[in-house]
């Protein structure tokens, strides 16, 4: 825990020196909030039997749906993007060099980036509870489970973000395409079920659809936990399957890295 404290240290200290920066990430949540509020409440009375089974109100569905994308995605892009900051720093090399084990260092240099978009959503959401936004307090325990799992998948694609990285110091256009796919297919704006039927089977292979399915009934609609039990067991078993591809894709991309000598490369 050491190594990863030092690090967000690091990163704050870093961080904090730019707090021009700091002020305009924090103030461009308004920007996203207050537009979302008034186009929602726009589409209320369209959208209300659309996502009847999912929330009573539109802005709040798009509320949940628009923060989760949100913080998916930095939990998606943290390893790469830190990872690609180091190499062109010239410092992966000594980092990996150190004696810290390789998931304490890479949880370190992917921690502040993932705590900071942690405090963009919550920040977000409390901004739509202000404007009206009703949850279900009692669902925050299930949706926080939702959410871990959540981060689980798509950080794991972020592994494999970081092993194309390591490899071709590039992750193409790989991440940015699962990470489109999920904004359109996952459910962020729309329920999954108005999609094409064409479409249908590749939603279901979005992670993000059973997330957001799940964490809008009981943090939406208060359902229990036994309601969603189908969608979080299933997003589990994504973890399950796509964690061990991440961690395997790094282990090879390293393996070949320090093989061939390219660690220290721009």
């Amino acid at each position: 825990m050491r190594e990863v404290a030092a690090f967000l240290r690091a990163a704050w200290l870093t961080e904090a020196s730019y707090r021009m920066s700091m002020a305009f990430s924090l103030a461009s949540l308004l920007v996203m909030v207050i537009p979302l509020y008034f186009v929602s409440n726009a589409l209320q009375p369209m959208m209300a039997p659309t996502i009847a089974a999912q929330s009573r109100q539109y802005f709040a569905f798009a509320l949940i749906g628009a923060t989760a994308f949100a913080f998916i995605s930095a939990c998606t892009s943290a390893l790469p993007n830190a990872l690609g900051s180091a190499i062109g720093r010239g410092t992966l090399e000594a980092f990996l060099g150190t004696p810290a084990h390789l998931a304490v260092l890479f949880v370190g240099m992917s921690a502040y980036n993932i705590m900071w978009a942690l405090l963009r959503a919550i920040l977000m959401v409390a901004a739509g509870v202000i404007l009206g936004a009703r949850l279900a307090w009692h669902g925050l325990p299930a949706m926080s489970l939702i959410v871990l799992l959540l981060v689980l998948a798509y950080g794991s694609i972020g592994l494999v973000g970081a092993a194309l990285l390591l490899r071709f110091r590039t992750t193409g256009p790989v991440l940015n395409g699962i990470l489109m796919g999920s904004a359109l297919l996952g459910g962020v704006y729309y329920p999954t079920h108005v999609i094409p039927s064409w479409l249908q089977d590749l939603s279901k292979a979005m992670p993000l659809s059973y997330g957001l399915r799940a964490a809008r009934q009981v943090v939406l609609l208060g359902e229990p936990f036994r309601a969603v039990s189908h969608d979080v067991l299933t997003l589990a078993l994504c973890v399950t399957v796509l964690l061990p591809v991440g961690i395997l894709s790094v282990a090879v991309a390293l393996r070949y890295a320090r093989n061939s000598g390219t660690l220290s490369h721009y």
